[in-house]
């Protein structure tokens, strides 16, 4: 999501769930998860630490975070949202203090929104200070809050889907890309992390790595360029965002997805004419926000803010095209 005082706007294009239009769309109320454990990490970094993740039922990442010394509290870690969010059930027990009214931007539309400021954010050893945030329904939002990108930006965060957990680290110090067999280098918008090192159907088109959704999410720029040959099988359906708005969608598979050397034979895409193409500047140009559908298909994946890269493992069956692993 954007988000932006009055004159302006934020983006958060978490998307929770994707169902056909012939029935109306209801709001799921997810269920707490268990909070992880947060231990030392083996990497290289002195200041790196491993915190387990949960998923919930949207298969979404959530990690335990602490406000103000409260807590732990469960909030979903949410790399296509530019700010940190907290649920209205979180924001009233803790008596949080009304900042001003902003404009949320989301994958389904435009929403005005209160924001409180959270005192004393931690996830693991890390404190993040005072942050600004919107306030969102608990049973849209599925968990107590989301974690955004003015939580997470200037580290580096791996996702280990294998032994389900984060490593979080400062970046000190160039990773090793040789760890690696994919490494894509980004443009940065917005706080999103955007690259270009990816094709469908022989397309090119423009990635945004979005754990904050359940499924992919393509414009409608990505649609008509793939036309009946790459997408198939598509049919209406609903896309509802975490601030409880829903739109209409395209649902269907999408074939010959090349990341680096991973080459997939069909990725489920969700084509939408949504607002948040619109505010990063990619609606006139095929793109796709990445979700957990697909993401977990990787062993590991990494991002480095500071760098501009994110990096991924595939699983050791998966097919490879040919070719050098770095593009």
């Amino acid at each position: 999501m954007l988000f932006r005082p009055l004159a302006g706007a934020f983006t958060l294009m978490a998307a929770l769930a994707v169902a056909p239009s012939a029935s109306a769309q209801e709001a799921v109320l997810y269920p707490k998860t268990t909070l992880g454990e947060i231990t030392a990490a083996d990497g290289p970094g002195l200041d790196a630490e491993t915190i387990t993740i949960d998923r919930d039922r949207a298969n979404r990442m959530t990690v335990p975070v602490g406000i103000d010394g409260r807590g732990p509290f469960s909030f979903m870690i949410d790399t296509g949202s530019e700010r940190t969010v907290v649920s209205r059930d979180i924001a009233s027990v803790l008596s949080l203090e009304l900042a001003e009214i902003a404009r949320l931007v989301s994958i389904a539309g435009t929403k005005m929104v209160q924001t409180v400021y959270l005192p004393e954010v931690t996830l693991g050893r890390r404190n993040y200070g005072e942050l600004v945030a919107p306030i969102l329904e608990p049973q849209h939002i599925g968990a107590d809050g989301i974690l955004g990108l003015d939580g997470l930006q200037d580290q580096r965060i791996l996702f280990d889907f294998l032994e389900n957990a984060i490593t979080v680290e400062d970046v000190t110090e160039r990773v090793r890309t040789s760890d690696f067999e994919i490494v894509v280098s980004a443009r940065r918008r917005s706080g999103q992390l955007i690259f270009t090192d990816a094709t469908i159907g022989g397309k090119r088109v423009s990635v945004v790595i979005d754990t904050g959704a359940e499924s992919n999410i393509g414009n409608l720029a990505l649609l008509k360029r793939l036309g009946t040959s790459s997408a198939i099988n598509t049919q209406q359906a609903s896309l509802t965002s975490v601030t409880g708005q829903t739109i209409l969608a395209d649902a269907g598979l999408a074939s010959d997805f090349r990341l680096g050397r991973a080459q997939f034979d069909y990725v489920p895409v969700v084509f939408a004419d949504a607002e948040a193409f619109r505010e990063l500047g990619l609606d006139k140009t095929p793109a796709l926000l990445l979700g957990m559908s697909t993401l977990r298909l990787f062993n590991r994946m990494m991002i480095d803010f500071k760098q501009r890269r994110v990096l991924f493992d595939m699983p050791s069956d998966a097919p490879r095209k040919p070719g050098r692993a770095r593009i």
